[in-house]
């Protein structure tokens, strides 16, 4: 799409704090430069990277089912960069809980749940056939508290929202259009402390998700955006001074 070509090329025109710098806050700045940019280089578990590619790389997946299971995992699954990077966020940031809206094949949960062993997790799938391989990658790795529910989006976040304590990790991964992004964001906020991480992925998947973006970074409540281009993460503290960064990953 020429669309997301132009947003590509102009995202390297506006790139700023490469690796922290210039950047005031001291949260902030610990966040850019021990997590995006991963200076203390904390390495993922032999056996996320084993999951990812053998979801990839497995011939049992090439016919019937399994076909779409493969071709899913080619086409819309996390790279290992952005996987690590969730990682990452989880494993800094140690949320109380944390809630993942589109769990695709368990991939990314998988990065999460590693991140903050121990800590509920809590993620939402409307197909089957997806949510049944993610529950079954979940079972095989013994990744503890964590949660697969099957069904529609917007019912199984509500059965979730109240259970949510104010300082969670969401990534919201499972709806690329305007009203559903927006929606989820707000409902997400609804329930957050000071203390809340939300990452949304794709953010300009097409010109409605990064449309999406631009209204949730507008909103008063967000005080700080990181733009990734592949993704984007929201940061509620109150001291930070509205930063809004755009970098390179």
């Amino acid at each position: 799409m020429l669309w997301r070509i132009f947003k590509y090329v102009a995202h390297f025109f506006h790139l700023r704090h490469r690796k922290g710098h210039g950047i005031h806050s001291p949260y902030l700045f610990e966040f850019v430069n021990l997590v995006v940019y991963n200076s203390e280089k904390v390495s993922i578990p032999p056996g996320v990277r084993l999951e990812h590619r053998r979801a990839r790389e497995d011939h049992s997946l090439a016919g019937g089912e399994g076909r779409s299971v493969r071709s899913f995992v080619l086409r819309s699954s996390v790279s290992e960069k952005k996987g690590a990077l969730l990682h990452r966020i989880a494993r800094w940031f140690r949320p109380e809980m944390m809630v993942e809206l589109g769990t695709g094949l368990g991939i990314s949960t998988l990065y999460l749940a590693t991140g903050s062993p121990g800590i509920s997790l809590h993620s939402i799938e409307g197909n089957t056939q997806r949510a049944t391989f993610a529950a079954h990658l979940v079972n095989r790795r013994q990744l503890g508290p964590v949660s697969i529910h099957w069904g529609d989006m917007d019912e199984k976040l509500d059965e979730i929202l109240p259970l949510m304590p104010g300082r969670f990790l969401a990534y919201v991964d499972g709806n690329h259009r305007f009203d559903p992004t927006v929606s989820y964001v707000r409902l997400l906020m609804e329930r957050a402390g000071e203390e809340a991480v939300i990452i949304l992925d794709d953010i300009y998947w097409s010109r409605e998700m990064h449309r999406a973006w631009r209204e949730i970074i507008s909103w008063p409540e967000i005080r700080a955006s990181i733009d990734l281009y592949h993704l984007g993460i929201l940061l509620l503290r109150k001291d930070l001074n509205c930063a809004h960064l755009k970098m390179k990953f």
